[in-house]
């Protein structure tokens, strides 16, 4: 966890400047108290991904410190069976690490698709960078809340949600290579997502 908090420090407070910089170099704030972290590691055990889940009805960010972003003719609706993701990011220079054709933020979604399955949450609402949101939709069809906005150093952020019963359709259909991907797991690996089946 410890790596964790200096990882999400590195990027949000030092890269993206969403937040300013802190003495100790740990990202902490009142989520963490609540919410359920998930991590990439590479094979020495090194921390190289992660991403915070805080599944409804519990305090969202961008119900508080994000509600910038928010639109203001259209009110946030906070359902049972959705989560927020927050703080997902990847180490600098893992960035670009190839998993096959795709990407260690890939990973990452495909270990909150498995515990979206697990805690049998539909939705998932996040902040992303506009240029991420671009690049993702490709994959998962999020959708937009309301429009980007600059945040800290001006980056361009705005809150999405996806809905995983029309990623599971979709994904089927039009790229049932990458939907296998993310829906199986090594044998190896034990898991009680797909106890539920899909959505």
């Amino acid at each position: 966890m410890e790596a964790a908090l200096r990882l999400r420090h590195d990027i949000f407070r030092e890269e993206l400047k969403w937040v300013p910089p802190l003495p100790d170099g740990l990202d902490r704030d009142e989520y963490d108290a609540f919410a359920h972290s998930l991590g990439i590691f590479e094979d020495r055990g090194e921390l190289v991904g992660h991403v915070r889940l805080i599944p409804a009805p519990l305090p969202y960010m961008i119900e508080k410190d994000f509600a910038c972003l928010l639109p203001k003719d259209k009110p946030f609706k906070k359902v049972p069976g959705m989560a927020e993701s927050t703080r997902i990011c990847v180490k600098k220079e893992f960035r670009k690490t190839p998993i096959g054709t795709l990407t260690l933020a890939h990973l990452l979604y495909k270990a909150i698709y498995h515990w979206c399955l697990i805690h049998d949450t539909r939705y998932l609402v996040t902040i992303i960078e506009q240029r991420y949101y671009i690049y993702l939709k490709r994959f998962f069809p999020f959708e937009q809340v309301g429009d980007f906005l600059p945040l800290g150093d001006g980056v361009m952020s705005g809150i999405v949600l996806l809905d995983w019963r029309a990623f599971e359709s979709k994904a089927s259909q039009h790229r049932p290579e990458f939907f296998n991907w993310i829906s199986n797991l090594p044998p190896l690996v034990p898991s009680r997502s797909l106890q539920h089946g899909f959505y």
